[in-house]
C-alpha cells in the first residue's frame, strides 16, 4: 500500500483508509471477504461510509481489470487535489 504523507494523517490513519478502500474495491468486485476482513470494515464503518462515496460508480460487469484501472486514476485525482 502506498504510504505517502498526507496533510493532517497519521500513518495509521492513512493505513486504516487505503485498506478500507482495497477491501471495498475487492467486494465490489464479486470476492468474498474473509470474516476478519469483514469485522475490519465493521470496526471502521466511518470510514467505510467515506471511502464508498469515493468509488468509482462502475458497474461490476464491466471486468475486475476495468474497475481496478478506474480505481487506480481515481485514486491519482484524489492526490492531485
Amino acid at each position: 500500500m502506498n504510504r505517502e504523507e498526507a496533510p493532517g494523517k497519521s500513518p495509521e490513519e492513512m493505513y486504516v483508509q487505503q485498506k478500507v478502500r482495497v477491501l471495498l474495491m475487492l467486494k465490489k468486485m464479486g470476492s468474498n471477504l474473509t470474516p476478519s476482513e469483514e469485522a475490519f470494515l465493521r470496526n471502521y464503518a466511518g470510514v467505510v461510509h467515506t471511502q464508498m462515496s469515493q468509488l468509482p460508480q462502475h458497474p461490476i460487469d464491466q471486468g475486475a481489470e476495468d474497475v481496478v484501472m478506474a480505481f487506480s486514476r481515481s485514486e491519482a485525482e484524489d492526490r492531485r487535489q
